[in-house]
């Protein structure tokens, strides 16, 4: 997994924000998945751009936190979510389907 890379939100998700946080319901598999505020912005924007360079700088802009530590959550969540099968990576120089 790298920057290099685009997350592609599963079609089988639905999301739910909820006071700034988010639930994610997988429709496949019947689980739930929670985000906190910093995940749940990385989820929108992953919604809108899913070029992982394009959600960091955007975090970077928003939040005061360090590069090293902003990539290194981001990368952290996507992987998880992966894991989870709510989105695949693909590469960023990918054709689109």
């Amino acid at each position: 997994m790298s920057l290099n890379q685009e997350a592609r939100i599963s079609p089988d998700v639905l999301f739910q924000e909820v006071g700034g946080e988010a639930v994610l319901l997988d429709l496949k598999s019947e689980s739930y998945f929670g985000l906190n505020e910093v995940g749940t912005r990385i989820w929108q924007l992953i919604e809108v751009n899913g070029n992982l360079t394009h959600v960091l700088d955007i975090m970077l802009d928003e939040y005061d936190v360090a590069p090293e530590r902003m990539e290194a959550d981001l990368m952290d969540l996507v992987g998880r979510l992966t894991e989870a099968g709510l989105v695949t990576l693909e590469s960023a120089n990918a054709p689109p389907d």
